[in-house]
């Protein structure tokens, strides 16, 4: 007689944890939820990472034929350039070393932002001049003035949280600092800028959305990509530390099928950038949320706020004289004198009579968090220092505000120069792999995981065997 065990063998029990299960349950939807926008980011991150050496490659115009002589000063270059510009005044000069072009840099806003600029400035001077006459006829007027002043300032930092990115163009004219002939001229801007890298980038940030829309999705999805990520590690973690499982976890099994290559390839190499993935993610948010980019800093500097000075250095204008270009030459010269092994030094030029000077120096060519900044009064050329992450040398920043002004490099890898760079193009593209390969997985699953229900089975009728011996005796007896 044939007999049938009850119990239905093919049922496993789970041998997972509840918590387990649990990571599991959000590391599938989790994933699916933010697959496509985590692909984009990371694949035109992995793009932006070689921005710079991309377009050294294929610019011929950013480099120059160094000769033993020194360059044109700042005021020469800006006089070539304005009149290629047709009047328009430049914003910016920026030398390099001896084989790079100089590039003299122009802003120009759109036309209602400059004007509503323009008006807000011009009603602000006189609003000061009116505040001086009150105060010279009547000191008893002195706290009314500053109380009405104390609103504005507090209406003006709401302006500010509420206020949009600049939008214009950028213009860069690229220029021989020998001779100043010009090279090239470049305008970039963006939002429709025909530069493939700021189409790039436009992207990365917003998924080419306005970036008032397309920054917070990606923000999200990023915030998204961290849970993951912490979930995966959880997933990931040995049951035991033997031989066959830590092979399983740390090698690809490249001789197998389909299915457990994509599997390796999503648990072993997901492993193996989570790390640096981790650290790009987070530095990425900064320029998602502000409350992220507050909070980061409170961690690192161990409970201490974020100081935002979004107003810039203001020069003296008690005594207003014309600005002279000249004035700008001497910044240089007194900035390379102090910095003769500087890769870069860019001066910024005022517009206004309250703009200070601003002097950039690059320590290495293509990196920027140990950039060095310098604010100067347009009149005396006295140093302004305001109290932000960004200013001042870096070498006297403390440790909270060098690793703010690390933010940046340490997202693409360029704190470790060229091998930070191709670890975190590495880490992208493997980033950009994990939601394709982690689908395949759950797809594989849907498709080939349930298997059809068998018919039930009814028992059989024991059958008695003759054998051929009976037979022949049956016969025989007939």
């Amino acid at each position: 007689m044939f007999s049938f065990s009850k119990s239905n063998p093919n049922k496993k029990k789970s041998k997972k944890s509840l918590f387990k299960r649990i990571m599991a349950w959000l590391h599938l939807w989790l994933g699916l939820a933010s697959g496509i926008i985590v692909v984009i980011v990371s694949i035109t991150g992995c793009i932006y990472v070689f921005e710079n050496e991309i377009r050294d490659f294929i610019e011929d115009w950013r480099f120059v034929e160094p000769q033993e002589k020194a360059f044109l000063l700042p005021s020469q270059l800006v006089t070539i350039a304005d009149k290629a510009m047709k009047g328009k005044h430049a914003t910016s000069v920026t030398f390099g070393e001896k084989d790079d072009a100089a590039i003299v840099g122009y802003f120009i806003q759109k036309k209602e932002e400059g004007k509503d600029e323009d008006a807000k400035g011009n009603g602000k001077r006189a609003e000061g001049k009116a505040r001086k006459q009150d105060l010279a006829k009547n000191d008893s007027e002195k706290g009314k003035t500053l109380e009405k002043g104390k609103e504005k300032e507090k209406g003006k930092g709401k302006e500010e949280k509420k206020r949009k990115r600049r939008s214009g163009v950028f213009t860069s004219i690229y220029m021989n600092p020998y001779t100043g002939e010009i090279l090239n001229i470049k305008s970039v801007s963006r939002s429709d800028s025909p530069d493939f890298f700021r189409w790039i980038l436009n992207g990365h940030r917003a998924l080419w959305l306005p970036y008032d829309i397309g920054r917070p999705i990606v923000g999200v999805a990023v915030i998204i990509f961290v849970i993951l990520l912490i979930s995966s590690i959880v997933l990931w973690w040995p049951t035991k530390w033997i031989k066959s499982i830590i092979n399983k976890s740390f090698k690809i099994k490249t001789d197998a099928s389909f299915k457990r290559v994509n599997y390796d390839l999503h648990n072993v190499l997901g492993f193996y950038s989570c790390i640096f993935l981790f650290f790009i993610a987070v530095t990425g948010l900064v320029w998602s949320f502000g409350w992220w980019s507050k909070s980061l800093y409170w961690v690192t500097s161990g409970g201490k706020p974020l100081t935002e000075n979004r107003e810039s250095p203001k020069s003296d204008t008690t005594h207003v004289k014309t600005f002279e270009l000249t004035t700008v030459d001497r910044v240089l010269k007194k900035i390379s004198k102090e910095n003769p092994q500087a890769a870069g030094i860019m001066i910024s030029i005022p517009e206004k009579p309250a703009d200070a000077i601003g002097a950039f120096v690059y320590k290495q060519k293509n990196t920027y968090y140990n950039m060095d900044r310098y604010s100067f009064d347009q009149q005396t050329l006295k140093e302004i220092s305001i109290k932000t992450p960004f200013s001042g040398k870096y070498i006297e920043a403390n440790i909270p505000d060098k690793i703010r002004r690390m933010n940046y490099d340490i997202h693409v890898g360029a704190v470790l120069g060229l091998t930070g760079k191709i670890i975190a193009f590495f880490a992208s593209l493997i980033s950009a792999s994990l939601p394709i390969t982690g689908f395949l997985i759950w797809w594989g699953k849907q498709k080939f995981g349930k298997k059809p229900a068998a018919s039930p089975k009814v028992a059989a009728k024991a059958v008695p065997i003759i054998k051929p011996k009976q037979v022949l005796e049956k016969e025989l007896s007939v």
